[in-house]
């Protein structure tokens, strides 16, 4: 089972680390690809807030669940601490992704298109798992 949450967690990780990264550098690759709503479906501010300001903290910061994902699988000591940071990044990256859109989106702001707002809170809800489940397994080990 630990096996099974190291490579759902590297998964979903790499995921998030790989598309905001692609947001911040390339934005429009993103939007091809899929991982960035269009520029014309979202406020202005929420897109330069997503790009720039999330997409660059997140591509500093969310290489660490993964990272913590294959320590794990690798037996490296050090995973715990990785899960426990990367868990709490993530759990706030998703929170902020989650909270952002509904509170915009009841205010009147342009959140994407509804396919896209839907792929965030699947995302989104993925990360929170894979997060509590690093933090769980982190704890665990480390109180052994």
């Amino acid at each position: 089972m630990i096996t099974v949450i190291g490579i759902v967690v590297i998964f979903v990780g790499l995921i998030a680390w790989a598309g905001q990264s692609l947001a911040f550098i390339a934005p429009n690759l993103a939007t091809k690809l899929g991982v960035l709503e269009p520029r014309e479906d979202m406020d202005e501010t929420l897109y330069i807030f997503e790009t720039k300001a999330l997409g660059l903290n997140d591509m500093l910061l969310t290489w660490t669940l993964p990272l913590a994902g294959t320590l794990m699988l690798l037996g490296n000591p050090m995973w715990p601490y990785f899960g426990l940071i990367g868990g709490g990044i993530f759990l706030y990256f998703s929170g902020m992704i989650i909270f952002s859109r509904y509170y915009l989106k009841r205010s009147g702001i342009m959140v994407g298109g509804p396919s896209s707002e839907k792929a965030a809170y699947i995302m989104s809800g993925a990360w929170i798992i894979a997060s509590i489940l690093m933090i769980i397994l982190s704890i665990m080990h480390l109180s052994q």
